[in-house]
């Protein structure tokens, strides 16, 4: 599986489990896993973070 599909993937799924949540929870997480210094781990889940706010935002203004 591709990178971008892969992050896509975690991002879906994570909004599944967290919905309206995901933000504040994802930022916990990253957080929580810079304060263990896993920064690869936190990165990739910021990357994540980002998939998330894309899918947030198509939902608020859907295409025409």
């Amino acid at each position: 599986m591709g990178r971008e599909l892969a992050l896509w993937v975690d991002a879906l799924e994570f909004d599944r489990e967290n919905g309206e949540d995901g933000p504040e929870v994802i930022r916990r997480k990253i957080a929580d896993l810079k304060s263990k210094g896993a920064f690869e781990q936190a990165k990739w889940w910021n990357e994540v973070g980002r998939r998330l706010a894309q899918l947030y935002m198509s939902r608020a203004d859907p295409p025409r």
